[in-house]
């Protein structure tokens, strides 16, 4: 792992490789699930004042399925599904 700059929150990923946490890049990825903006913002907010370093990508994802889900059902089980789908996706070599 690398040391991390002073106020930025580093994550520890499963393919331990490390990268800051990106709130944007959060949101975005709801949104692409469905959900809707004001959804979206909503819980990176949430989640972005939960992670500190050494948060793992999988505790994250299991956050936003937790907290998308009362507000868009939906929007939480495509999230949820994408993962699914990554996690089987042959390595590229």
């Amino acid at each position: 792992m690398r040391i991390a700059k002073k106020g930025v929150i580093v994550l520890v990923t499963v393919r331990k490789r490390s990268e800051e946490f990106d709130k944007a890049k959060l949101k975005k990825s709801m949104k692409k699930a469905g959900a809707k903006e004001a959804h979206a913002r909503k819980v990176a907010d949430k989640i972005a004042g939960k992670v500190k370093e050494g948060t793992k990508t999988v505790e994250i994802w299991r956050w936003v399925i937790v907290e998308l889900k009362p507000l868009d059902p939906k929007a939480a089980e495509a999230y949820r599904s994408y993962r699914r789908k990554m996690k089987k996706k042959p390595k590229s070599y």
